[in-house]
């Protein structure tokens, strides 16, 4: 009985070890999400059912928000996300909000509560956030006109402060310059 106790024990102890190890090995690895990496691409549909595809935004500063309607953080942002969107719609500037809610009527009823008509897709399966290795919502990524990460930011921000619209209008501003320049 005692040599049986020793030798789960011992099990036990190797699985714990490799997990703690696996996991250290891989903080700090480059990942996906690392800013200056190309943005995993992804597919969803949105309400209606058309397909949207991340590629075919290129050209584009785009804004890819991770949210969820149960989340306090996600609610707290929004508004400011509406503000941000609103203000840079005619310009070279996407927003794409992913919802991990489980079914569009949830979204639906938050959408219509606080008033918001943000391009959203839905994402129960959470396909697209293991993708891009979330730790949380919400979590945002800019990505530039080539595809790639230039700011990643987690939790919540005041996207309507002065400053923050004076570095989206800069990052817009390079897109549209690059894009007049390589024609």
């Amino acid at each position: 009985m005692r040599i049986k106790t020793i030798f789960f024990f011992l099990a036990v102890v190797l699985i714990a070890g490799f997990l703690i190890y696996r996991e250290a090995s891989r903080l700090g690895s480059p990942g996906p999400v690392a800013v200056g990496r190309l943005a995993p691409d992804f597919t969803l549909k949105d309400q209606s059912g058309r397909e949207m595809k991340l590629s075919d935004y290129r050209g584009n500063l785009v804004f890819l928000n991770f949210w969820a309607t149960w989340c306090p953080p996600c609610v707290e942002e929004m508004p400011d996300m509406q503000i941000l969107n609103s203000a840079f719609k005619d310009r070279k500037f996407k927003m794409i909000t992913v919802s991990v809610d489980h079914d569009w009527e949830t979204v639906n009823d938050f959408y219509k509560k606080h008033k918001l008509n943000l391009p959203t897709y839905l994402d129960p399966g959470r396909r697209v956030p293991s993708k891009y290795r979330l730790r949380g919502y919400p979590e945002t990524f800019v990505i530039d006109r080539n595809g790639y990460i230039v700011k990643y930011i987690v939790g919540p921000m005041r996207w309507a402060s002065a400053e923050t619209l004076a570095s989206f209008d800069a990052m817009i501003r390079d897109q549209e310059t690059a894009q007049t320049s390589s024609r």
